[in-house]
Protein backbone atom coordinates (compact mmCIF):
# COMPACT_ATOMS: atom_id res chain seq x y z
CA UNK A 1 0.00 0.00 0.00
CA UNK A 2 1.04 3.18 -1.17
CA UNK A 3 1.54 6.20 1.53
CA UNK A 4 1.66 9.63 0.30
CA UNK A 5 1.90 12.00 3.25
CA UNK A 6 3.28 15.65 4.37
CA UNK A 7 4.37 17.36 7.94
CA UNK A 8 2.75 20.17 9.57
CA UNK A 9 4.57 21.19 12.74
CA UNK A 10 3.54 23.56 14.96
CA UNK A 11 6.33 25.07 17.67
CA UNK A 12 5.84 27.66 19.88
CA UNK A 13 8.63 30.41 20.11
CA UNK A 14 9.73 31.03 23.90
CA UNK A 15 9.76 35.77 23.36
CA UNK A 16 6.93 36.99 24.75
CA UNK A 17 3.28 37.16 22.71
CA UNK A 18 2.84 38.56 19.41
CA UNK A 19 0.77 40.88 19.33
CA UNK A 20 0.71 41.87 22.76
CA UNK A 21 3.38 42.60 25.67
CA UNK A 22 1.62 40.24 28.35
CA UNK A 23 3.60 36.99 29.52
CA UNK A 24 2.41 33.33 28.71
CA UNK A 25 1.71 32.06 32.34
CA UNK A 26 -1.38 30.87 33.83
CA UNK A 27 -2.96 32.94 36.73
CA UNK A 28 -5.78 32.64 38.86
CA UNK A 29 -9.44 32.11 37.14
CA UNK A 30 -11.50 35.20 36.97
CA UNK A 31 -15.63 35.54 36.66
CA UNK A 32 -13.98 36.07 32.61
CA UNK A 33 -16.13 37.25 29.94
CA UNK A 34 -18.35 35.28 26.91
CA UNK A 35 -18.79 35.69 23.19
CA UNK A 36 -20.84 34.42 20.33
CA UNK A 37 -18.87 33.04 17.73
CA UNK A 38 -20.75 32.45 13.62
CA UNK A 39 -19.05 32.16 10.50
CA UNK A 40 -18.17 35.05 8.06
CA UNK A 41 -17.26 35.26 4.27
CA UNK A 42 -13.65 35.78 3.34
CA UNK A 43 -12.49 38.04 0.18
CA UNK A 44 -14.02 35.55 -1.84
CA UNK A 45 -17.44 35.95 -0.60
CA UNK A 46 -17.76 32.31 0.43
CA UNK A 47 -18.14 30.71 3.95
CA UNK A 48 -15.42 27.87 3.99
CA UNK A 49 -16.74 24.39 4.96
CA UNK A 50 -15.04 23.93 8.46
CA UNK A 51 -16.44 27.32 9.93
CA UNK A 52 -19.65 26.33 8.68
CA UNK A 53 -19.54 23.04 10.66
CA UNK A 54 -19.22 24.94 13.77
CA UNK A 55 -22.38 26.05 16.04
CA UNK A 56 -22.73 29.27 16.83
CA UNK A 57 -23.57 29.78 20.56
CA UNK A 58 -21.35 31.55 23.25
CA UNK A 59 -17.85 30.69 24.72
CA UNK A 60 -16.63 32.02 27.94
CA UNK A 61 -13.07 33.38 28.14
CA UNK A 62 -10.92 33.57 31.36
CA UNK A 63 -7.95 35.42 31.64
CA UNK A 64 -6.46 34.58 34.88
CA UNK A 65 -4.19 37.48 36.52
CA UNK A 66 -4.02 39.71 33.31
CA UNK A 67 -6.62 42.04 32.00
CA UNK A 68 -4.84 42.32 28.12
CA UNK A 69 -7.38 44.40 25.85
CA UNK A 70 -5.75 42.88 23.14
CA UNK A 71 -6.17 39.09 24.65
CA UNK A 72 -10.08 40.26 24.92
CA UNK A 73 -9.97 41.83 21.10
CA UNK A 74 -11.15 45.04 22.92
CA UNK A 75 -8.54 47.01 21.33
CA UNK A 76 -6.13 46.43 17.77
CA UNK A 77 -3.19 44.07 17.85
CA UNK A 78 0.29 45.59 18.40
CA UNK A 79 3.67 44.47 16.87
CA UNK A 80 4.20 41.70 15.07
CA UNK A 81 6.71 40.88 18.29
CA UNK A 82 10.39 41.60 16.67
CA UNK A 83 11.84 38.75 18.50
CA UNK A 84 9.91 36.13 16.90
CA UNK A 85 10.09 37.43 13.60
CA UNK A 86 14.12 37.08 13.73
CA UNK A 87 13.09 33.44 15.37
CA UNK A 88 11.52 32.82 12.40
CA UNK A 89 13.75 33.65 9.91
CA UNK A 90 16.58 32.14 11.57
CA UNK A 91 14.44 29.05 11.37
CA UNK A 92 14.07 29.81 7.62
CA UNK A 93 18.29 30.20 7.64
CA UNK A 94 18.44 26.61 9.28
CA UNK A 95 15.91 25.08 6.71
CA UNK A 96 17.55 27.33 3.32
CA UNK A 97 14.22 28.20 2.78
CA UNK A 98 13.60 31.66 0.66
CA UNK A 99 12.08 34.77 2.86
CA UNK A 100 9.66 36.72 1.39
CA UNK A 101 10.28 40.49 0.32
CA UNK A 102 7.64 41.85 2.82
CA UNK A 103 5.10 40.01 5.05
CA UNK A 104 1.37 40.65 4.73
CA UNK A 105 -1.03 39.08 8.02
CA UNK A 106 -4.06 37.22 6.98
CA UNK A 107 -7.19 36.39 8.94
CA UNK A 108 -7.69 32.84 8.96
CA UNK A 109 -11.32 32.34 10.00
CA UNK A 110 -12.03 29.80 12.91
CA UNK A 111 -14.81 29.64 15.44
CA UNK A 112 -14.28 27.25 17.21
CA UNK A 113 -14.05 29.30 20.32
CA UNK A 114 -10.45 28.66 20.32
CA UNK A 115 -9.89 32.42 19.71
CA UNK A 116 -11.49 35.52 21.10
CA UNK A 117 -11.91 37.20 17.74
CA UNK A 118 -13.43 34.27 15.22
CA UNK A 119 -10.21 34.03 13.50
CA UNK A 120 -6.44 33.58 13.72
CA UNK A 121 -4.00 35.88 13.06
CA UNK A 122 -0.69 34.15 10.58
CA UNK A 123 1.39 35.20 7.95
CA UNK A 124 3.74 33.52 5.12
CA UNK A 125 7.47 33.95 6.10
CA UNK A 126 9.50 32.16 3.80
CA UNK A 127 9.31 29.08 1.02
CA UNK A 128 11.47 26.43 -0.42
CA UNK A 129 14.06 25.04 1.43
CA UNK A 130 14.63 21.20 2.86
CA UNK A 131 14.86 19.21 5.85
CA UNK A 132 17.37 16.02 5.84
CA UNK A 133 16.19 13.07 8.38
CA UNK A 134 17.45 10.07 9.24
CA UNK A 135 16.87 7.98 5.55
CA UNK A 136 16.20 10.97 3.10
CA UNK A 137 15.24 14.54 2.76
CA UNK A 138 11.67 16.46 1.91
CA UNK A 139 10.84 19.50 0.51
CA UNK A 140 9.79 22.81 2.58
CA UNK A 141 6.64 24.17 1.26
CA UNK A 142 6.13 26.94 4.13
CA UNK A 143 6.79 28.53 7.02
CA UNK A 144 4.31 30.63 8.49
CA UNK A 145 4.35 32.78 11.63
CA UNK A 146 1.20 33.17 13.29
CA UNK A 147 -0.87 33.12 16.53
CA UNK A 148 -1.63 30.12 19.49
CA UNK A 149 -4.97 29.30 20.29
CA UNK A 150 -6.41 29.40 23.77
CA UNK A 151 -6.29 26.63 26.09
CA UNK A 152 -9.67 24.50 26.95
CA UNK A 153 -10.73 24.87 30.25
CA UNK A 154 -13.04 22.88 32.54
CA UNK A 155 -16.55 23.14 30.75
CA UNK A 156 -16.75 22.49 27.03
CA UNK A 157 -17.03 26.04 26.14
CA UNK A 158 -14.60 27.69 28.79
CA UNK A 159 -10.98 28.69 27.03
CA UNK A 160 -8.23 30.32 29.01
CA UNK A 161 -6.41 33.05 27.44
CA UNK A 162 -2.47 32.49 29.00
CA UNK A 163 -1.38 30.67 25.65
CA UNK A 164 -3.48 32.86 23.23
CA UNK A 165 -1.17 35.34 20.92
CA UNK A 166 1.89 33.17 21.94
CA UNK A 167 4.06 33.30 18.87
CA UNK A 168 3.86 29.72 17.03
CA UNK A 169 5.91 28.81 13.82
CA UNK A 170 3.83 26.63 11.54
CA UNK A 171 6.19 24.41 8.92
CA UNK A 172 4.69 22.44 6.17
CA UNK A 173 6.67 20.19 4.53
CA UNK A 174 5.88 18.92 0.48
CA UNK A 175 3.83 15.18 0.09
CA UNK A 176 7.14 13.69 -0.30
CA UNK A 177 7.39 10.85 2.87
CA UNK A 178 6.29 7.37 1.91
CA UNK A 179 6.30 5.23 4.74
CA UNK A 180 4.79 5.42 8.69
CA UNK A 181 9.16 5.26 9.59
CA UNK A 182 9.76 8.17 7.27
CA UNK A 183 7.03 10.29 8.65
CA UNK A 184 8.45 9.95 12.43
CA UNK A 185 11.86 10.63 11.40
CA UNK A 186 10.90 13.64 9.71
CA UNK A 187 8.90 15.03 12.22
CA UNK A 188 12.01 14.36 15.01
CA UNK A 189 14.34 15.82 12.93
CA UNK A 190 12.43 19.00 12.54
CA UNK A 191 11.99 19.20 16.34
CA UNK A 192 15.79 18.79 16.33
CA UNK A 193 16.40 21.47 14.03
CA UNK A 194 13.97 23.65 16.10
CA UNK A 195 15.53 23.20 19.24
CA UNK A 196 18.38 25.13 18.04
CA UNK A 197 16.43 28.08 18.62
CA UNK A 198 14.44 30.27 21.11
CA UNK A 199 11.26 27.53 21.63
CA UNK A 200 9.44 26.79 24.21
CA UNK A 201 9.55 23.24 25.71
CA UNK A 202 7.37 21.06 27.64
CA UNK A 203 4.37 19.86 26.50
CA UNK A 204 1.80 20.98 24.23
CA UNK A 205 4.53 23.41 22.72
CA UNK A 206 5.11 21.49 19.77
CA UNK A 207 2.10 19.61 17.94
CA UNK A 208 2.61 18.15 14.52
CA UNK A 209 -0.53 17.50 12.32
CA UNK A 210 0.30 15.15 8.86
CA UNK A 211 -1.89 15.45 5.81
CA UNK A 212 -2.00 11.36 4.97
CA UNK A 213 -3.56 9.60 1.44
CA UNK A 214 -3.65 6.16 0.03
CA UNK A 215 -3.80 5.95 -3.99
CA UNK A 216 -7.88 4.63 -3.12
CA UNK A 217 -8.52 7.23 -0.91
CA UNK A 218 -7.93 11.04 -0.19
CA UNK A 219 -6.47 14.00 1.75
CA UNK A 220 -6.71 13.60 5.68
CA UNK A 221 -5.49 15.44 7.82
CA UNK A 222 -4.44 14.18 11.25
CA UNK A 223 -4.24 16.79 13.77
CA UNK A 224 -2.95 17.08 17.32
CA UNK A 225 -0.03 14.37 17.39
CA UNK A 226 2.17 14.47 20.77
CA UNK A 227 3.81 11.72 21.17
CA UNK A 228 6.10 10.82 18.02
CA UNK A 229 6.10 7.24 19.49
CA UNK A 230 3.08 6.22 18.29
CA UNK A 231 3.42 8.12 15.05
CA UNK A 232 4.02 5.00 12.89
CA UNK A 233 0.88 2.96 14.09
CA UNK A 234 -1.68 5.76 14.11
CA UNK A 235 -0.16 6.21 10.00
CA UNK A 236 -0.61 2.78 9.76
CA UNK A 237 -4.28 2.78 10.83
CA UNK A 238 -5.30 5.52 8.99
CA UNK A 239 -3.77 3.67 5.69
CA UNK A 240 -6.14 1.08 6.92
CA UNK A 241 -9.31 2.42 7.50
CA UNK A 242 -8.98 4.36 4.33
CA UNK A 243 -8.53 0.95 1.76
CA UNK A 244 -11.03 -0.47 4.13
CA UNK A 245 -13.36 2.55 3.27
CA UNK A 246 -12.73 3.16 -0.42
CA UNK A 247 -14.89 0.26 -0.99
CA UNK A 248 -17.79 2.06 0.20
CA UNK A 249 -20.59 4.04 -1.99
CA UNK A 250 -21.97 6.86 -0.98
CA UNK A 251 -26.07 6.67 -0.48
CA UNK A 252 -28.79 9.31 -0.65
CA UNK A 253 -30.47 9.00 3.05
CA UNK A 254 -34.05 9.26 2.92
CA UNK A 255 -35.94 11.64 5.22
CA UNK A 256 -35.95 12.34 8.79
CA UNK A 257 -39.08 10.81 10.52
CA UNK A 258 -40.42 10.57 14.15
CA UNK A 259 -40.87 6.66 15.11
CA UNK A 260 -41.83 8.10 18.77
CA UNK A 261 -44.93 6.37 18.79
CA UNK A 262 -43.27 2.83 17.52
CA UNK A 263 -41.22 2.84 21.19
CA UNK A 264 -42.47 1.60 24.31
CA UNK A 265 -40.43 3.91 26.36
CA UNK A 266 -42.21 7.25 26.56
CA UNK A 267 -38.48 9.56 24.75
CA UNK A 268 -39.24 11.50 21.83
CA UNK A 269 -37.17 9.97 18.83
CA UNK A 270 -36.36 10.63 15.01
CA UNK A 271 -35.21 8.32 12.12
CA UNK A 272 -34.12 8.16 8.55
CA UNK A 273 -32.69 5.26 6.38
CA UNK A 274 -29.61 4.70 4.62
CA UNK A 275 -30.26 3.00 1.54
CA UNK A 276 -27.91 0.19 0.94
CA UNK A 277 -25.82 0.06 3.85
CA UNK A 278 -27.01 -2.58 5.93
CA UNK A 279 -24.39 -4.44 7.47
CA UNK A 280 -21.80 -1.30 7.19
CA UNK A 281 -22.30 0.35 10.45
CA UNK A 282 -21.09 -2.19 12.77
CA UNK A 283 -21.09 -2.79 16.37
CA UNK A 284 -18.18 -3.26 19.32
CA UNK A 285 -18.48 -6.87 18.38
CA UNK A 286 -17.87 -6.10 14.65
CA UNK A 287 -14.31 -8.03 13.59
CA UNK A 288 -11.26 -6.20 12.74
CA UNK A 289 -11.73 -4.91 9.13
CA UNK A 290 -15.16 -3.56 9.51
CA UNK A 291 -15.75 -0.45 8.14
CA UNK A 292 -17.91 0.63 11.71
CA UNK A 293 -19.55 3.84 9.63
CA UNK A 294 -22.18 3.93 12.86
CA UNK A 295 -19.43 5.49 14.74
CA UNK A 296 -18.10 7.67 12.10
CA UNK A 297 -21.47 8.92 11.65
CA UNK A 298 -22.12 9.01 15.27
CA UNK A 299 -18.73 11.57 15.79
CA UNK A 300 -20.05 13.85 13.19
CA UNK A 301 -23.55 13.63 14.88
CA UNK A 302 -22.35 15.06 18.05
CA UNK A 303 -21.09 17.96 16.36
CA UNK A 304 -24.40 19.81 16.97
CA UNK A 305 -24.96 18.48 20.86
CA UNK A 306 -26.31 15.38 20.60
CA UNK A 307 -25.28 12.25 22.96
CA UNK A 308 -25.22 10.23 19.86
CA UNK A 309 -26.77 7.88 17.80
CA UNK A 310 -28.27 4.29 18.00
CA UNK A 311 -27.85 2.49 14.28
CA UNK A 312 -29.83 -0.76 13.25
CA UNK A 313 -26.58 -3.04 12.91
CA UNK A 314 -26.30 -3.03 17.28
CA UNK A 315 -30.48 -3.41 17.74
CA UNK A 316 -31.98 -4.62 19.46
CA UNK A 317 -29.75 -3.34 22.10
CA UNK A 318 -30.03 -0.14 24.65
CA UNK A 319 -33.78 -0.12 25.64
CA UNK A 320 -35.02 -1.10 21.81
CA UNK A 321 -36.12 -4.50 20.89
CA UNK A 322 -36.18 -6.65 18.18
CA UNK A 323 -40.05 -6.00 17.70
CA UNK A 324 -39.28 -1.97 17.97
CA UNK A 325 -36.15 -2.19 15.35
CA UNK A 326 -38.57 -4.13 13.11
CA UNK A 327 -41.68 -1.63 13.29
CA UNK A 328 -38.76 1.60 12.79
CA UNK A 329 -37.53 -0.36 9.75
CA UNK A 330 -41.24 -0.92 7.96
CA UNK A 331 -41.28 2.77 8.72
CA UNK A 332 -38.82 4.21 7.32
CA UNK A 333 -39.27 1.83 4.08
CA UNK A 334 -36.09 0.09 5.02
CA UNK A 335 -35.11 -2.93 2.61
CA UNK A 336 -33.27 -5.98 3.24
CA UNK A 337 -29.82 -3.53 1.94
CA UNK A 338 -30.98 -0.67 4.02
CA UNK A 339 -30.24 0.48 7.41
CA UNK A 340 -31.04 3.04 9.70
CA UNK A 341 -30.11 5.34 12.19
CA UNK A 342 -32.00 6.54 15.48
CA UNK A 343 -31.74 10.06 17.63
CA UNK A 344 -33.52 10.20 20.71
CA UNK A 345 -34.06 14.45 20.75
CA UNK A 346 -36.41 16.99 20.55
CA UNK A 347 -37.30 17.21 16.71
CA UNK A 348 -34.93 20.55 15.64
CA UNK A 349 -31.82 19.07 17.56
CA UNK A 350 -32.71 15.44 16.38
CA UNK A 351 -32.76 16.99 12.86
CA UNK A 352 -29.21 18.82 12.78
CA UNK A 353 -27.51 15.61 14.30
CA UNK A 354 -29.82 13.62 11.45
CA UNK A 355 -28.26 16.35 8.87
CA UNK A 356 -24.58 15.62 10.10
CA UNK A 357 -24.95 11.93 9.55
CA UNK A 358 -26.73 12.29 6.66
CA UNK A 359 -24.48 14.46 5.24
CA UNK A 360 -21.12 12.03 5.84
CA UNK A 361 -22.93 9.07 4.34
CA UNK A 362 -23.74 11.06 0.65
CA UNK A 363 -19.97 11.37 0.25
CA UNK A 364 -19.53 7.79 0.37
CA UNK A 365 -16.02 5.98 0.98
CA UNK A 366 -13.31 8.31 2.35
CA UNK A 367 -14.02 12.22 2.48
CA UNK A 368 -11.81 14.83 3.03
CA UNK A 369 -11.69 15.61 6.77
CA UNK A 370 -9.97 17.07 9.45
CA UNK A 371 -9.25 14.11 11.96
CA UNK A 372 -8.26 14.22 15.71
CA UNK A 373 -5.84 11.53 16.84
CA UNK A 374 -6.28 9.36 19.63
CA UNK A 375 -3.97 8.46 22.82
CA UNK A 376 -5.08 4.37 21.38
CA UNK A 377 -3.52 5.23 18.27
CA UNK A 378 -6.65 5.82 16.01
CA UNK A 379 -8.27 8.99 15.26
CA UNK A 380 -11.64 10.68 15.36
CA UNK A 381 -13.44 12.62 13.02
CA UNK A 382 -13.15 16.62 13.86
CA UNK A 383 -14.35 18.81 11.19
CA UNK A 384 -14.40 18.86 7.46
CA UNK A 385 -10.98 19.98 5.66
CA UNK A 386 -10.71 23.78 5.47
CA UNK A 387 -9.97 25.26 2.36
CA UNK A 388 -8.84 29.14 1.08
CA UNK A 389 -12.64 30.81 1.69
CA UNK A 390 -11.33 31.03 5.44
CA UNK A 391 -8.40 33.69 4.81
CA UNK A 392 -9.21 37.47 4.42
CA UNK A 393 -6.65 40.35 4.81
CA UNK A 394 -5.64 41.44 8.18
CA UNK A 395 -6.11 45.18 8.54
CA UNK A 396 -5.19 46.47 11.83
CA UNK A 397 -1.41 45.27 11.41
CA UNK A 398 0.80 46.82 8.43
CA UNK A 399 3.06 45.32 6.16
CA UNK A 400 6.58 43.73 6.95
CA UNK A 401 9.66 44.61 5.12
CA UNK A 402 11.61 41.51 5.68
CA UNK A 403 14.00 42.41 2.00
CA UNK A 404 17.81 43.28 3.46
CA UNK A 405 17.03 41.83 7.05
CA UNK A 406 20.13 39.65 7.78
CA UNK A 407 20.17 37.19 10.68
CA UNK A 408 22.89 35.61 12.47
CA UNK A 409 22.12 31.69 12.94
CA UNK A 410 22.58 29.57 15.94
CA UNK A 411 24.74 26.51 16.17
CA UNK A 412 22.53 23.27 15.40
CA UNK A 413 22.33 20.84 18.42
CA UNK A 414 24.47 18.56 16.56
CA UNK A 415 27.12 21.66 16.52
CA UNK A 416 26.67 22.54 20.01
CA UNK A 417 27.20 18.55 20.67
CA UNK A 418 30.46 18.32 18.94
CA UNK A 419 32.02 21.17 20.77
CA UNK A 420 31.52 19.92 24.14
CA UNK A 421 34.89 18.02 25.71
CA UNK A 422 32.50 14.75 26.88
CA UNK A 423 31.45 11.71 25.36
CA UNK A 424 28.53 11.76 22.76
CA UNK A 425 25.98 10.76 24.96
CA UNK A 426 26.49 13.16 28.30
CA UNK A 427 26.64 16.15 25.78
CA UNK A 428 23.70 15.27 23.99
CA UNK A 429 21.90 15.29 27.33
CA UNK A 430 23.58 18.77 28.22
CA UNK A 431 22.73 19.90 24.82
CA UNK A 432 19.03 18.65 25.18
CA UNK A 433 18.37 19.90 28.45
CA UNK A 434 19.79 23.30 27.24
CA UNK A 435 22.74 23.56 30.06
CA UNK A 436 25.48 23.85 27.47
CA UNK A 437 26.00 27.52 27.90
CA UNK A 438 26.09 27.01 31.63
CA UNK A 439 28.54 24.18 30.85
CA UNK A 440 30.53 26.36 29.13
CA UNK A 441 31.07 29.24 32.24
CA UNK A 442 31.63 26.92 34.63
CA UNK A 443 34.65 25.48 32.59
CA UNK A 444 36.09 28.42 31.87
CA UNK A 445 35.94 29.65 35.33
CA UNK A 446 38.05 26.56 36.17
CA UNK A 447 35.83 23.82 36.41
CA UNK A 448 36.94 20.12 35.87
CA UNK A 449 34.47 19.47 32.53
CA UNK A 450 33.64 16.06 33.68
CA UNK A 451 32.74 17.21 37.16
CA UNK A 452 30.59 20.20 35.87
CA UNK A 453 28.92 17.94 33.58
CA UNK A 454 27.50 15.91 36.66
CA UNK A 455 26.96 18.71 38.53
CA UNK A 456 24.11 20.28 36.04
CA UNK A 457 22.78 16.81 35.19
CA UNK A 458 22.72 14.88 38.27
CA UNK A 459 23.59 16.45 41.88
CA UNK A 460 21.94 19.73 41.31
CA UNK A 461 19.06 18.11 40.23
CA UNK A 462 19.16 16.09 43.35
CA UNK A 463 19.49 18.74 45.44
CA UNK A 464 16.06 20.48 44.07
CA UNK A 465 14.07 17.14 44.93
CA UNK A 466 16.04 17.23 48.32
CA UNK A 467 13.96 20.84 48.51
CA UNK A 468 17.23 22.43 48.91
CA UNK A 469 18.30 25.60 46.86
CA UNK A 470 20.54 25.48 44.70
CA UNK A 471 23.88 27.82 45.30
CA UNK A 472 24.87 30.31 43.69
CA UNK A 473 27.68 30.70 40.56
CA UNK A 474 30.14 32.28 42.53
CA UNK A 475 29.92 29.27 45.05
CA UNK A 476 29.45 26.12 42.67
CA UNK A 477 32.92 28.14 41.01
CA UNK A 478 34.84 27.59 44.34
CA UNK A 479 33.48 24.50 45.08
CA UNK A 480 34.49 23.15 41.03
CA UNK A 481 37.94 25.15 41.77
CA UNK A 482 38.44 22.92 45.19
CA UNK A 483 37.72 19.79 43.17
CA UNK A 484 40.21 20.78 40.43
CA UNK A 485 42.99 21.63 42.83
CA UNK A 486 42.52 18.35 44.31
CA UNK A 487 41.59 19.67 47.86
CA UNK A 488 37.87 18.01 47.47
CA UNK A 489 37.23 14.77 45.99
CA UNK A 490 34.59 14.25 43.52
CA UNK A 491 32.68 11.57 45.66
CA UNK A 492 32.30 14.61 48.15
CA UNK A 493 30.97 16.68 45.83
CA UNK A 494 26.88 16.43 46.76
CA UNK A 495 28.02 16.68 50.55
CA UNK A 496 29.60 20.05 49.90
CA UNK A 497 26.71 21.06 47.99
CA UNK A 498 24.37 20.31 50.74
CA UNK A 499 26.41 22.05 53.26
CA UNK A 500 26.93 25.39 50.69
CA UNK A 501 22.91 25.19 50.37
CA UNK A 502 22.25 24.93 53.92
CA UNK A 503 24.35 28.41 54.45
CA UNK A 504 27.64 26.49 55.99
CA UNK A 505 30.76 26.91 54.86
CA UNK A 506 32.89 24.66 52.13
CA UNK A 507 33.78 21.37 54.16
CA UNK A 508 37.77 21.67 55.08
CA UNK A 509 39.32 18.74 53.88
CA UNK A 510 41.55 16.52 56.16
CA UNK A 511 44.65 15.81 54.61
CA UNK A 512 47.04 18.18 52.07
CA UNK A 513 48.88 15.28 50.55
CA UNK A 514 48.40 11.28 51.33
CA UNK A 515 50.51 11.29 54.36
CA UNK A 516 47.26 10.78 56.45
CA UNK A 517 45.99 8.75 53.70
CA UNK A 518 48.81 6.58 54.12
CA UNK A 519 49.35 6.02 58.15
CA UNK A 520 45.25 5.38 58.16
CA UNK A 521 46.20 2.05 55.64
CA UNK A 522 49.07 0.84 57.45
CA UNK A 523 46.99 0.82 60.21
CA UNK A 524 44.40 -1.32 58.77
CA UNK A 525 46.75 -3.80 56.79
CA UNK A 526 48.34 -4.40 60.41
CA UNK A 527 45.02 -4.77 62.07
CA UNK A 528 43.57 -7.56 59.44
CA UNK A 529 46.93 -8.72 58.66
CA UNK A 530 45.64 -11.99 58.73
CA UNK A 531 43.08 -11.66 56.14
CA UNK A 532 45.68 -9.91 53.76
CA UNK A 533 48.31 -12.43 53.71
CA UNK A 534 45.47 -15.29 53.19
CA UNK A 535 43.93 -13.39 50.37
CA UNK A 536 47.57 -11.13 48.89
CA UNK A 537 46.44 -8.62 46.44
CA UNK A 538 42.68 -9.75 46.21
CA UNK A 539 42.32 -8.32 49.49
CA UNK A 540 42.04 -4.81 47.97
CA UNK A 541 38.67 -4.98 47.15
CA UNK A 542 37.31 -5.47 50.54
CA UNK A 543 40.04 -3.53 51.95
CA UNK A 544 38.79 -0.32 49.83
CA UNK A 545 35.78 0.00 51.23
CA UNK A 546 37.31 0.12 54.47
CA UNK A 547 39.45 3.22 53.14
CA UNK A 548 36.58 5.10 51.97
CA UNK A 549 34.23 4.52 54.26
CA UNK A 550 36.78 6.97 56.24
CA UNK A 551 38.22 9.13 53.72
CA UNK A 552 34.83 9.36 51.00
CA UNK A 553 34.44 13.13 49.94
CA UNK A 554 37.92 13.98 51.32
CA UNK A 555 40.62 11.98 48.90
CA UNK A 556 39.63 10.93 45.89
CA UNK A 557 38.63 7.20 44.53
CA UNK A 558 41.28 6.89 42.20
CA UNK A 559 43.99 8.55 44.74
CA UNK A 560 43.07 5.80 47.10
CA UNK A 561 43.19 2.90 45.16
CA UNK A 562 46.89 3.91 43.95
CA UNK A 563 47.65 4.02 47.78
CA UNK A 564 45.99 0.72 48.83
CA UNK A 565 47.92 -0.89 46.24
CA UNK A 566 51.27 0.39 46.78
CA UNK A 567 51.01 -0.01 50.81
CA UNK A 568 49.64 -3.22 50.06
CA UNK A 569 52.55 -4.17 47.63
CA UNK A 570 55.10 -3.31 50.67
CA UNK A 571 53.21 -5.35 53.48
CA UNK A 572 53.01 -8.44 51.44
CA UNK A 573 56.80 -7.41 49.98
Amino acid sequence: MTLTAGLEVHQQLDCGKLFCSCPATAGSPDPGFSRRLHATASEMGQVDAAAAAENVRDFGYHQGDGNCLVEADEEPPRGPNPEAVEVALQVAGLLGAQPLEEVHFMRKVVVDGSNTTGFQRTALVATGGRLDYDGGSVDIEQLCLEEDSCRRGEGEDEFLLDRLGVPLLEISTAPQLHSPEAVQAAARAMGQLLRACRVRRGLGTIRQDLNVSIPQGVRVELKGFQDLGTMPQVVEREMERQAILAAVEACEPGPATEITALLKKSREAWGCRLPGWASLLGSPESPAGHPRLGRELANHARRVGVAGLLQSDELPAHGVSAEEAAAIATELNCGEADAFILVFEKKTLAEAALARACNRARQGGVPHEVRRVLAEGGSRYLRPMPGAARMYPETDIPPLRLAGNAVELPPTLVERIAVLPLGAQQAGQLVRARLDARFHALVAAGGPPKAVARLLLHQLPELRKAGLPAPSEAVLGELLAAVADGKLAKEGVEDALAALARGEALPEQAASGAGELDAFIEQLLAERKDFVQQRGMEAVGPLMGAVMGEFRGRVDGALVSERLRVKLGEFLG
